[in-house]
């Protein structure tokens, strides 16, 4: 099945807690599964870069009701392809908190996030396509 993948970056409105996030992570958990919606949000200074997967259609509606979510701001996409197979099929929404500095890869996320908010590659790659490579291997 041919799916897509969306990944966009966004700001917070103010420091996101423990708490904040978990709520996140819970209310697109509970969203996502009857969606066939499944990714991964990463949060790191104020700062959210998420990856969606499913059905196209599907995610071009989900992400204009993200838009519209008043925890975040200057919400745009880095990413919106095709893909043949999904790089988070587990979670219907896994959720990597950066402030903690205890996350698996944390160099390379950390790396992603900031490329992500200056519009710069990384090597000769975009943000979002060193991202979901680096879930990948």
């Amino acid at each position: 099945m041919l799916i897509n993948q969306l990944v966009y970056i966004s700001q917070a409105v103010r420091k996101m807690s423990q708490e904040d996030l978990l709520a996140i992570q819970n209310t697109a958990k509970s969203n996502n599964g009857p969606l066939d919606v499944t990714g991964s949000l990463f949060y790191n200074g104020g700062w959210f870069l998420q990856v969606l997967e499913g059905p196209a259609a599907t995610l071009a509606k989900l992400y204009k009701k993200i838009e519209l979510d008043p925890r975040h701001k200057n919400s745009r996409i880095l990413y919106n392809e095709p893909a043949n197979f999904r790089t988070f099929p587990r979670w219907n929404m896994n959720m990597t908190n950066l402030d903690d500095k205890q996350a698996d890869k944390y160099d390379e996320l950390v790396e992603v996030l900031e490329a992500a908010q200056a519009d710069r590659k990384i090597g000769s790659a975009s943000p979002a396509v060193t991202l979901l490579k680096i879930f990948k291997s």
